[in-house]
């Protein structure tokens, strides 16, 4: 499989390898997921929470060039009063996606780091086919 078809490339540096265009892919996707979904109010049910983390999901993975796009949301603890609501906090959310251009894949994910006190955005794993 050559060079990806994708109108915009021409407007990227000419330099820019598959690899490197995948992980700025990566990167957008976990900005984007991180910054749109801070503070969302969730549902009280589980399984209501995990339908409308599925669609969150899809629609992410609607960007260009992405494979897979997963959120989950860990330790969410949702009050019994009409005022205690679950809402995604930085601490809570975890965001893995999978980003495919040209030659290149690139596995990233967004989660807490403890040690970092920090959302840490990362790159995985890249996988380059020859």
């Amino acid at each position: 499989m050559g060079r990806v078809r994708d109108p915009g490339r021409k407007y990227f540096y000419e330099g820019l390898t598959d690899s490197e265009r995948a992980a700025f892919e990566a990167g957008i996707a976990l900005a984007t997921a991180y910054h749109y979904l801070l503070g969302l109010p969730l549902p009280r049910r589980p399984a209501a929470i995990k339908r409308l983390l599925a669609q969150l999901s899809e629609g992410l993975a609607a960007q260009p060039f992405r494979e897979r796009v997963e959120l989950r949301v860990k330790g969410l603890r949702i009050g019994k009063t009409a005022y205690r609501y679950g809402r995604i906090d930085i601490r809570n959310l975890e965001v893995s996606v999978v980003v495919r251009y040209g030659q290149s894949r690139v596995w990233g994910r967004l989660s807490w780091i403890d040690e970092l006190n920090y959302p840490l955005m990362r790159i995985e794993k890249l996988v380059r086919k020859q």
